[in-house]
Order: C-alpha cells, then sequence, then structure tokens
C-alpha cells in the first residue's frame, strides 16, 4: 500500500520594534486561529515556531495562547522549535554570538514549554556550510531548509523526499527539505488540488513530503485571513489529513528525522529559499554590499558585539546586543525590511544601548581613525559619553553617523533604483510571479512619478558647490547641477577633524582652481556639532551656491517646523532664515539648525518608493535640510559657519 508522511512546520515571526497594533492584528488573524484549529483537530501534527521578540510579546500580551500551545505540544501534537533567539542572519553575526543566541532560545523554549527543542527554524532559511557545527555545539540535531539547496547540488526533487545527514568538522546536522511545490499549493490551492498531490507523491517505501513555511501566511498576510479562516481553508486542510489518515500519516519532524535513516553525508552551497536568492542576487550578504546603509548597521553591530565582549559580556548589554542582531532591516525583498525607519531604530537603538551600556565612564573624547565600515577607506570615530559622530573623509567630508539619545540621527536611507519600480513604471518583463510576488498592487495614486534616484548615499552636512539658478525643485529630484565632485569626493585629512579638498574646474571658459575645507567642532556639552566651511579659488571670481546639506532620521513619519508651528509634509522654502528647528513629538526628537548669514533653507521630505506585501508604498525616510548660500569665489579665503543640535 502506498503511504506518505506529511510534517508541516509553522515560523512564527514579528520584527524588534513592529508596532503594537500590527503583533495584535496578526494574533487575531494568524497565532490565535491556528491553536484553535490545532485543538479542534488533535490528529493533525505540526512544529511551531515563535521567535524570541514574538515570544516575549506573547508572553506579556498573550501568555495563555502560549500556556495553550504548552498543552498541546504536552499531549504530543506539536514539537516546539528552537532558533536563533532574536532571528538573526546566522552566517552574518559573529560565532560568540551564534552561541548566545542559539542557546538562548533553546533555553527558553525548554522553561516556557517544558522540552528542550531538538529542531531549529533558520531565520530566511539562509544556509552556510560552517553552520552545521555552531548549530550542533547548541544540542540542535536538525534544521529546514529549500528544496533548493539541495538542487543546487544536483539531487532532483524525487530524491528529496528523506532526512539528509551534513557535517562541519565532525558535528552532524540532520537537514530536512521543504518543498517549492508544497509552499505554493498550502493555502494558495483548493484542498482537493492539495490532496492530489499527496497521492500522486505516496509511495511503497516510506517518504516524508514537509511544508515549512511563515505561520503568518495563514492569515497574516493580505487577504489570507479570510481565505484561511472565514473561508474555512485551513479546516477543510486539516479535515482531508484526517479522513485520509489510513495511508496519510501527520507527523512531527522531529519524530520522523530520529526514525529515518538519512542519506548522506552532503554538503549544500550557500543559499535560500528561491525568491531570496533572486531578491540577494544568489548570496544573502549581497543585501550588505548593496545598500551602504545595512552595511553601516552591520559593521555598527560587529563594533558593539567587540566592546560587548571586551567587557565581559554583561547579560544587559549582551541582551541588547542580540536584539540588534534581528534580520529584517538587515536585507530587502518583497517585505519592506530596510526601507522601514521604525524597524531601523530599534535595532540601532538596541545596539548603541549595548553600547551605552560598556561604555568608559571617564566622561572624555575618544577619537579613533579606522576603516570600522571595511569599505576601504578611514573614518574619523569620536566618541564622547552623550553622542558618538563619525565622519567619513572619503564621502565628502560629511558625518554618516550620529548617535545621541539612543537613536543614530543619521540614519536617512537614500533613494535608490529598485529592480520592481521597472513594473511600476510599466517596463516589466513578461513570466508569472510568486505568491510571495503578488500582482502590481499600489497603495495610492501617481507613485511612479515620486520616483527619485540619489547620486551618493544621504550624510548630515554634505557640502556642495552648485551652479546659480539652482531651484528646491531640482534640489528634491537630486538634480541639482554641482560644481565638482566636493558633495561626494574624497577629502584629505588634515587635522584631527578637519578635511580638505581641491579640485581645477572649468569655469566660465576658464580654469579655476576652488579649494574647500571643512572643519567640525563636536560639543559634548550640548549634543551640538559645528561646521565651518571655508572657500577659495585661484582664477577666479567664481560664482556659485554653496549648498549644506543634512539628511536627518525621522522614525516617526511627518515633522513639525518653526514656521506657524505647521505640519512640513511637502518640500517648503522656509526663506531667510538664521535657526530652523525641526520637532517630532511622536518620537520625542527636535533638531534645531543654526546657518551661516546670508543663507537661504530649503526643507524636504526624504521618500522613497518601495515594494511590500501590501503593494507599492511611499514611506517618509528622513528630513533633509539644505541652507543655499550665494558665493563668490576667489583668492580671498571666506568663512562659512553652520550648527546642529538635536533634543527633546
Amino acid at each position: 500500500m502506498k503511504r506518505l508522511s506529511l510534517a508541516l512546520a509553522l515560523h512564527n515571526h514579528q520584527p524588534v520594534g513592529n508596532f503594537e497594533w500590527v503583533l495584535e492584528q496578526v494574533y487575531r488573524d494568524a497565532y490565535l486561529p491556528m491553536v484553535e484549529a490545532l485543538e479542534a483537530h488533535p490528529s493533525v501534527k505540526t512544529a511551531l515556531h515563535y521567535s524570541g521578540y514574538l515570544l516575549e510579546w506573547l508572553d506579556a500580551s498573550h501568555p495563555d495562547l502560549l500556556d495553550r500551545v504548552a498543552g498541546l505540544a504536552a499531549r504530543g501534537q506539536v514539537e516546539l522549535l528552537g532558533g536563533g533567539h532574536f532571528e538573526p542572519v546566522l552566517p552574518a553575526i559573529p560565532d560568540r554570538d551564534k552561541h548566545s543566541q542559539l542557546i538562548r532560545m533553546r533555553d527558553e523554549v525548554e522553561r516556557r514549554f517544558g522540552a528542550r527543542p531538538r529542531g531549529l527554524w533558520l531565520a530566511e532559511r539562509v544556509w552556510e556550510a560552517s553552520l552545521a557545527r555552531p548549530l550542533s555545539e547548541a544540542g540542535y540535531r536538525y534544521t529546514i531548509l529549500d528544496d533548493s539547496h539541495f538542487q543546487a547540488i544536483g539531487l532532483t526533487p524525487d530524491k528529496l523526499f528523506t532526512p539528509f545527514l551534513t557535517e562541519e568538522q565532525g558535528h552532524p546536522l540532520t537537514l530536512l527539505a521543504t518543498g517549492t511545490q508544497m509552499r505554493y499549493l498550502i493555502p494558495w490551492r483548493d484542498v482537493d488540488e492539495v490532496l492530489t498531490y499527496f497521492q500522486e507523491t505516496a509511495s511503497e517505501q516510506p517518504r516524508l513530503v514537509l511544508m515549512g513555511d511563515d505561520g503568518e501566511k495563514l492569515g497574516g498576510w493580505p487577504t489570507t485571513a479570510r481565505l484561511c479562516w472565514r473561508q474555512g481553508w485551513v479546516r477543510r486542510f486539516f479535515e482531508m489529513i484526517e479522513a485520509n489518515s489510513g495511508w496519510l500519516e501527520s507527523v512531527l519532524p522531529g519524530d520522523y528525522a530520529e526514525r529515518a535513516v538519512p542519506h548522506g553525508p552532503v554538503y549544500l552551497p550557500a543559499g535560500s529559499y528561491p525568491e531570496m536568492n533572486r531578491w540577494s542576487g544568489g548570496f544573502w550578504r549581497n543585501f550588505i554590499a548593496r545598500y551602504p546603509e545595512v552595511n553601516a548597521l552591520h559593521k555598527k553591530m560587529l563594533r558593539v558585539s567587540a566592546k560587548v565582549e571586551r567587557a565581559g559580556s554583561p547579560p544587559a548589554a549582551l541582551t541588547e546586543l542580540l536584539r540588534g542582531q534581528a534580520n529584517d532591516v538587515y536585507w530587502h525583498g518583497v517585505f519592506g525590511g530596510v526601507y522601514l525607519p521604525h524597524l531601523r531604530q530599534a535595532v540601532w537603538s538596541s545596539l548603541l544601548a549595548a553600547e551605552a551600556a560598556v561604555a568608559p565612564r571617564d566622561g572624555r573624547t575618544q577619537v579613533q581613525v579606522l576603516d570600522y565600515d571595511l569599505d576601504g577607506q578611514c573614518e574619523v570615530l569620536v566618541e564622547q559619553p552623550a553622542q558618538n559622530v563619525y565622519l567619513a573623509p572619503a564621502a565628502g567630508g560629511a558625518i554618516v553617523e550620529w548617535d545621541a539619545g539612543g537613536r543614530n540621527l543619521a540614519d536617512c536611507l537614500a533613494r535608490r533604483h529598485e529592480v520592481y519600480h521597472d513594473r511600476l513604471l510599466g517596463d516589466a518583463g513578461g513570466g508569472g510571479v510568486s505568491k510571495l510576488e503578488q500582482p502590481l498592487r499600489v497603495r495610492e495614486p501617481g507613485l511612479a512619478g515620486r520616483l527619485h534616484y540619489d547620486r551618493r548615499r544621504r550624510l548630515i552636512f554634505q557640502a556642495s558647490l552648485v551652479n546659480r539658478g539652482a531651484s528646491l525643485r531640482r534640489a528634491v529630484r537630486s538634480e541639482l547641477d554641482e560644481l565638482g565632485g566636493f558633495g561626494g569626493g574624497s577629502f584629505e585629512v588634515i587635522g584631527q577633524t578637519a578635511f580638505e579638498r581641491t579640485e581645477t574646474l572649468a569655469v566660465e571658459g576658464r580654469q579655476a582652481t576652488i579649494r574647500m575645507a571643512k572643519s567640525f567642532q563636536v560639543s559634548s556639552r550640548d549634543c551640538s556639532i559645528g561646521l565651518q566651511v571655508t572657500l577659495s579659488a585661484d582664477g577666479g571670481p567664481v560664482p556659485a551656491l554653496l549648498v549644506v546639506e543634512s539628511n536627518l532620521a525621522l522614525p516617526a513619519g511627518p515633522v513639525a517646523g518653526d514656521v506657524a508651528g505647521r505640519p512640513l509634509r511637502r518640500p517648503a522654502d522656509l526663506g531667510m532664515r538664521g535657526e530652523v528647528t525641526l520637532r517630532q513629538p511622536a518620537a520625542g526628537l527636535r533638531y534645531q539648525l543654526r546657518v551661516a548669514k546670508g543663507s537661504r533653507v530649503w526643507y524636504y521630505p526624504v521618500e522613497t518608493v518601495n515594494n511590500s506585501e501590501s503593494g507599492y508604498e511611499r514611506i517618509v525616510q528622513g528630513a533633509c535640510l539644505l541652507a543655499v548660500l550665494p558665493v563668490r569665489l576667489d583668492g580671498v579665503s571666506a568663512k562659512y559657519s553652520f550648527r546642529l543640535w538635536t533634543g527633546a
């Protein structure tokens, strides 16, 4: 008689820093109804995984749900999976932190549900062969990977109905394959079609089909609450399993992994699920190279990890560090990821809290020159008790990180081309889309007209020389006609926090050698940063505009300005003002910018257009303030001063 074993594994996860209302909604639409369905169908078995941040939230907000899950586990119906506690992409974090993440989740699962997990859920199913050792050393016996991992070494789909064994330096780990076809059937196709697939897959020989996927797809994704619960898809699916129990065995993946003889050894290349492989260009770490903002966050995490270790890994600092390794903002696909400023700021805040917990208490300013972000160029790191200011001589001599009040205030994402923008513009090629890449949906009209791309990363105190005739409209579109490469070019270090760049340019039919010097003053007393720009030109006079641009983080949406206290939702010419204040009460933020005499101040919100599971959307990433000052460069040096403060 042909038989088939069926294993289900549902991964439930919420990003660190997600909105409370989102967690409540997904709890109502996905987490709670799934537990209710399992209680109503005791013969249907499944593995459940709750990532650490979600587990903490459930324990505080809905502990009864976890009690019910513990009851399901006690009767052998549910198996709890472990993993990295705060859901890091494990290959991207230090080995010491891998161990901390893995054993913290292992021990928490055992404490809360009464049994040590045998298997673990791998964040985003990002696999590298070296993981087998730390996973095995933490006591895990198996994990779940996609069939695409196995197909990459030539294994055909019909060979993937059995466990496999891999190892790293003699440390074994069992691997189970979840099928792409299963992920696309459940819950998108009719239950009878799923049954037909099971019948066609059943065999005289032992076979396991495994569906491992996000628990949120069963109620938490757009339209799925209606499909899965109100229209009864999950109920019919569970009833189908029960009705065919004579040949279709519902089994826990850990049980099957223990009883089946694995094939091995196998050694799989780095990879993830097919969509992630496509988004990343084949290797997850490409996200770190593609987005400078992700690279900055990743290298900050590595720096803080080293500081925490040197301090002896005090528990509070270690917890914040591990929280700051949550994977969601280190990449981008169909989900918002790095494009979501509230999630980025949550991770930045955790890393900064860990750093503050182990910081020296002597009150001194520390200055280091090193290539901390590993881009091949040195940065100048000024660290004080109240703030950190990281300067990048090779990036226009601008500020790349400004940490104050537990936030990175320079965290403003640049507008860059994404492949999916071509679909929005109507230029996409043919071909189908997966369930993770739905047909084109937009959350508001006119988004194609808001696609503007920045020529460089958005930083603080970027100083450019621009031809006269510039306009706010052209600034918003990143189309200012710059003279030379002062805004983003490499500056020579001439002092501890002083830089200089000289260029020879053709101006109005003659050669002019222009010199720009930038000198920073970082004040530990009032969380302020001063900038003095010194300009001169041989072969002048050169008429131009000095544009000093500051891109400031806005983690909570629109701001209010000091112009009659009105919200600044659109680009605005704030006029000739010596000082401008921006406030974001919801985030407890206030910025105050003092500009050089004679400056005109422009403002615009930095808005990206990105894809998400709900469709294309516009997100405010930060505030751009430009001090625009007419200058006439000649052989006499002219100095212009600016200062930026922050506070509540």
